[in-house]
């Protein structure tokens, strides 16, 4: 006899799964039944779109804040270090030490900073006061590294923008002044000192400073942008670095590169090559890294350059045709960026040319990664896409060279764009 044929049927939710299975022959149910699972946002947010709100939000933001201090401090400690050498902070390397390389099973005992009187009494200089006298004074060395450490701790935010936009970072919100309305309050003056114009001053009442629209004008609670920091940098550094002669000074520069997998392969040697033409054999040292069990995991490349302290410390700052200052490089102890982590681990293999397997399931060839969606290849694709699509008339197709014309139109629009 043959046997009839059970279907099942799912009906998926949001965040409830309903199941029915039904007997064809018999045209009967055999069972049926649900199950309800919790939702992944906030249930007062659900159905409002772009609005809805992770319960995992609050855990990612704490992530992200953990990282951003630990960041912070890497950059502050790397300056101090560098405002050492060059006698510009009253510390030594054991001091720093102490701060820098503490000990976790301490806890926060291990974490403190360093209390010696001279330290305290040069991070009490009023980093504003000094940031107005450099461009018109001399300082020490003390308060100029005063006022590049201020500089590391403000810094600004770094702005990709290539066209106007009308968010809340430009346009300013409640209780926080928008990047536009600062550069209007500015004028010609630097970032530093017009705050210090509207900084309360030293034995004095507190006063409220209003602006001509009456806005309390804040030193704090607004939003700046990186420009505004290396233009006042370049400004200070001009009108201090003759006085004490540091336009000679000389630092070495320290980058880190990683490899992963054996040096003999044809790609690390490439790059080897390629580092060892660049600063010379001389000035890379390559350090085997190992796990925790002694196994190998991968190699560590440091690499030396001499440059000016200028470049160590701002970067490659230069002035275009109409005197705008442009910073080309973000490598720079102030204002260095970390570049966006890479996407590409998480392009999967081919489906067209899929993984050779042994009978064991043992991987004898590994298959190819798709195009990413930045990659220009694929960005050319996309334009033919789009054109091999385009009607006019009654579904009249293009014919080539009006795909070609339009392909040159794309073409110039997007280095405009860029």
């Amino acid at each position: 006899m043959e046997k009839s044929r059970k279907i099942l049927g799912l009906d998926l939710g949001t965040n409830s799964i309903g199941w029915a299975i039904v007997d064809e022959g018999k045209q009967e149910i055999l069972g049926m039944g649900s199950r309800v699972f919790p939702e992944g946002v906030k249930a007062e947010t659900i159905g409002q779109g772009d609005k809805e709100v992770s319960k995992n939000a609050a855990r990612r933001e704490s992530r992200q804040d953990r990282r951003s201090y630990y960041r912070k401090r890497l950059r502050k400690i790397k300056l101090l270090r560098s405002l050492i050498d060059f006698d510009m902070c009253p510390l030594t390397h054991d001091e720093l030490d102490h701060w820098s390389k503490w000990e976790k099973a301490k806890g926060k005992a291990g974490r403190e900073s360093p209390n010696s009187v001279a330290y305290i009494i040069w991070q009490e200089l009023n980093p504003y006061e000094l940031r107005e006298k450099a461009l018109n004074t001399d300082l020490s060395l003390h308060e100029l590294g005063r006022v590049f450490y201020h500089l590391i701790q403000r810094r600004g935010f770094l702005s990709n923008r290539k066209g106007n936009i009308d968010g809340a970072i430009y346009k300013g919100k409640p209780g926080m002044v928008g990047i536009d309305e600062t550069e209007r309050q500015i004028k010609e003056r630097t970032l530093g000192s017009f705050l210090m114009s509207i900084y309360p001053k030293q034995g004095e009442p507190f006063k409220r400073i209003i602006d001509e629209q009456g806005n309390e004008l804040r030193v704090r609670a607004r939003y700046t942008l990186r420009d505004m920091y290396i233009e006042e940098f370049n400004q200070i550094w001009e009108r201090q670095s003759s006085i004490h002669k540091l336009e000679s000074k000389i630092a070495i520069k320290l980058k880190i590169r990683f490899l992963k997998g054996s040096l003999d392969s044809k790609r690390n040697c490439k790059k080897i090559q390629k580092i060892n033409g660049k600063y010379g054999s001389d000035n890379v040292e390559i350090i085997q890294l190992k796990n925790s069990d002694g196994s190998r995991s991968g190699y560590k490349i440091v690499t030396k350059s001499s440059v000016s302290l200028k470049e160590f410390l701002g970067g490659k700052i230069e002035k275009d045709v109409e005197g705008n200052i442009k910073h080309q490089s973000k490598e720079s102890v102030l204002f260095w960026q970390r570049e966006l982590r890479s996407q590409k681990s998480l392009l999967v293999n081919c489906r067209f040319e899929a993984s050779l397997k042994d009978k064991n399931g043992k991987v004898l060839i590994n298959g190819k990664n798709p195009s990413h969606l930045s990659h220009p290849s694929f960005e050319e694709f996309r334009a033919w896409q789009f054109i091999n699509n385009v009607e006019y008339g009654k579904h009249q197709k293009l014919n080539n060279d009006q795909r070609k014309q339009i392909l040159d139109l794309i073409t110039l629009l997007s280095d405009k764009t860029n």
